[in-house]
Order: structure tokens, then sequence, then C-alpha cells
């Protein structure tokens, strides 16, 4: 390895100031019409701890449901957005991921299934945006002052730490069944400036809130179920 990484690795490890992953909301995220359709809506601006946008049917009975269908995870593209140059490839692998990393929080709660009947949510996911984070320089930007001052700059800005990775994503819950409505919400995330092991990988921040949204999901269900067995929520 290079010295200047080691040095630059070294000196992260050791520094103290840093800020956490953190969501993005409503006043920063724009609805996704175009992948939930009409749910769009009936979206309001979530609370805190609670995606940017949010729609839960008070008339869900969510208790009467212990299977799910999770319909492959999908990813749309805004053609004004620099995410148009990211490569099958990746995009792919994202979605897999997402997919994975869904249906096994989900099924610590839920039997997941293939055909629709009573009891059945149906679960369907759309990745709206994704982008990595910059490594070194992410890096770079945490331990430096330089590049403190760059990411202060462009957080101030444009809301977002310099160099971190971002994601957003749209979810629609509906009754397999019946397809009515219960559930809608569009979330955002970035990447934090403390030092991890996602920090040293280009989708680190991407995978870290994905994973946050699948368990988030599960455990927010478990709770809706009034279930005792829903453990710790995840830390934000």
């Amino acid at each position: 390895m290079r010295t200047w990484l080691v040095v630059l690795l070294l000196m992260a490890v050791a520094a103290m100031s840093a800020c956490a992953p953190a969501p993005l909301t409503s006043k920063q995220v724009e609805k996704t019409s175009s992948f939930l359709g009409p749910a769009a809506s009936k979206l309001k601006p979530g609370k805190k701890g609670q995606p940017a946008w949010v729609y839960m049917n008070p008339k869900a009975n969510w208790a009467s449901y212990d299977k799910m269908i999770l319909d492959p995870v999908t990813f749309w593209r805004d053609p004004k957005d620099k995410q148009q140059h990211l490569s099958q490839h990746d995009r792919q692998m994202l979605v897999n991921y997402f997919y994975k990393v869904i249906a096994k929080a989900m099924s610590k709660h839920l039997t997941m299934v293939s055909v629709p009947g009573p009891g059945v949510l149906r679960a369907q996911v759309a990745i709206t945006k994704a982008e990595p984070s910059v490594v070194v320089l992410d890096v770079a930007s945490s331990v430096l002052p330089q590049g403190v001052a760059i990411s202060a700059l462009t957080d101030a800005v444009t809301g977002k730490p310099a160099f971190v990775g971002e994601a957003r994503v749209a979810v629609k819950v509906t009754d397999a069944q019946s397809g009515e409505l219960l559930g809608a919400w569009v979330a955002a995330r970035v990447g934090g400036k403390d030092f991890t092991e996602a920090q040293l990988s280009s989708w680190g921040d991407v995978e870290q809130a994905m994973k946050f949204w699948a368990d988030s999901a599960a455990y927010n269900l478990c709770e809706l179920q009034k279930r005792t067995d829903c453990g710790a929520p995840p830390k934000n």
C-alpha cells in the first residue's frame, strides 16, 4: 500500500470529529411519482425518525398478514441525473444486494411466498438514485483540514457532505390479493464522515443505507403487528 494512503488511514483512525450517516428530509427529496403512480399523491412529509415522505393506510390490519411477495427490486433512472452513467453491472449489483437484504430482514417475521392469497403482502421497491462515494477523497475529507473545509462548504450548499455516497428509494406495499394500497414511502440517506469499513468501498455508504432501510422496515412492520419478538430498532 502506498505510504500516503497508509498515513491517511492512520489519521482517520485517530480522528475524533465525525458525523454519522444521515437521512434526508422531504425538503431535500422529491416525491417519486413515476414509480409510485397515484400513490404519490397520498404521501405526507415524514416526521423525525421516518422516511422523507410517508403514507400509511389507517384502515390496514397489519396483524392479519403473515406472508410476503417481494417483487424484484427495480432501478428507475432520471434522464437528467448523472446516475444515468452508472454501468449495467453496478445497477444490477445494487438491485440484487437490496433484494437480498430485504428478503433476509422480512423473513425473520414473514414467510416469503410467490403466489397471492389471504394474508399476503406485496412489496414493490425501486432504487431511484445511487451515487458512489469517492473513496480516497472521502477518507481525506474526514481527517485533513482542507478536506473538512471543502466538505463543510459542499454540505452548506447541497445539504450533503462532499465525496460520500447517497441512495434514494421508493416503496409500495399492497394487499397481494386485493391490490389495496397499505403503505408507501420515499427515503434518502447520505454517508457519514466517520471512519468505517464502508468508507473504503465506493458503494459502502449505499449498501449501509439499504441494509438500514431493510432492517427498519422489518422492525416497523413487526411493531405494527404488535409482536413481541421485534428486537431492538436499527441504529440510525
